[in-house]
C-alpha cells in the first residue's frame, strides 16, 4: 500500500478536479460535493476488493467489509482513517457518530427511488442528487489520475477519503459533525451498492425532496474556495510529508 503522503497529494488533485466539476454559477453546494467524493471512495473500495458483483442492489462482501471497517489495523481501514481525522483534526467525539454496522443495516439492500441511499442527515445538508452519480461521471478520470500517480485502487479509495475530510475541514461552519456523518454514510453507500453505469437524472430540484414530498430548504452559504491552511492542518494530524505523511502509523497504530 502506498504511503499516506501519496494519499494526501493525490487527494489534493481530487479536490481540484471535483470542486471544479461541481461548481455552478460560481458556487459549490458542499454537502453534494462531500457526499459524492465519499461515495467515490466507497466505490473504489468496492471495485478493489470484490470482482463478483450482482446486476443491481447491495453487495455482501467480507473482503469489502474488512477493508472498510473490520481490518486488524483500524486506521488502515477507510472508516478508522476517516474517523481518526474527524477526532484529531476537528475535535469530533467519535462516540457520538453512528457505527459502521448500523449504517450498513440502515442502507438495507435496495436504493430508494432515484437511486438514493437511505441517508440520515440534517435536511439542510442533504445532497441535491444521489452521491452515486459521481461514479459514472468521474471514475474513469480518477482512475487515470491515480494511475499517473502510481496508486492502486485501494490507495485511490484512501486518497478520496482524504479529499472528503479536507473538504469538511474547509467548510466547518456548516457543521463538522453532521458533515462527517454525511461522509461516512456516503462512503458506505458507495461500497455497498453496485456502481451505476449511467448518472440518474433528478426528477425534481432535489431527488430527496421529491422522494419525501417537501420543498427544498434554503442552503447555508460557504466560501467556495478550499482553504489550504485548513487542509495543511488536517494533514499535520496524521504526519507530515517529511515523515511519511497523511495516514502514517505510529508505533501504537495511530498516525
Amino acid at each position: 500500500m502506498a504511503s499516506g503522503h501519496r494519499w494526501n497529494s493525490v487527494g489534493d488533485e481530487c479536490i481540484r478536479l471535483l470542486v471544479t466539476a461541481y461548481e455552478a454559477n460560481g458556487e459549490v453546494h458542499w454537502p453534494t460535493l462531500i457526499s459524492a467524493t465519499a461515495a467515490l471512495s466507497g466505490e473504489m473500495a468496492l471495485i478493489a476488493n470484490e470482482s463478483r458483483l450482482p446486476e443491481f442492489g447491495a453487495v455482501e462482501s467480507r473482503r469489502v467489509a474488512q477493508f472498510m471497517h473490520d481490518g486488524d489495523v483500524k486506521n488502515r481501514t477507510i472508516w478508522g482513517y476517516s474517523t481518526t481525522i474527524a477526532r484529531e483534526a476537528f475535535g469530533v467525539d467519535i462516540e457520538t457518530l453512528p457505527g459502521y454496522p448500523s449504517i450498513v443495516s440502515q442502507m438495507g439492500v435496495q436504493l430508494l427511488p432515484g437511486s438514493f441511499p437511505a441517508l440520515q442527515v440534517a435536511a439542510h445538508l442533504m445532497p441535491r442528487e444521489t452521491p452515486l452519480n459521481a461514479g459514472p461521471r468521474y471514475r474513469k478520470t480518477l482512475h487515470a489520475l491515480a494511475g499517473e500517480a502510481g496508486l492502486a485502487m485501494e490507495d485511490t479509495s484512501f486518497a478520496l477519503a482524504t479529499a472528503a475530510m479536507k473538504m469538511i475541514g474547509a467548510v466547518q461552519p456548516l457543521g463538522v459533525r453532521d458533515l462527517t456523518i454525511l461522509a461516512l454514510q456516503s462512503v458506505v453507500a458507495g461500497a455497498r451498492f453496485v456502481p451505476l453505469y449511467e448518472p440518474v437524472a433528478n426528477p425534481t430540484q432535489s431527488s430527496v425532496d421529491g422522494i419525501l414530498g417537501r420543498e427544498p430548504e434554503a442552503q447555508p452559504k460557504a466560501d467556495a474556495a478550499i482553504t489550504m491552511p485548513t487542509a495543511a492542518a488536517v494533514a499535520a494530524v496524521l504526519g507530515t510529508p517529511d515523515a511519511a505523511g497523511f495516514g502514517r502509523r505510529s508505533a501504537n497504530g495511530v498516525g
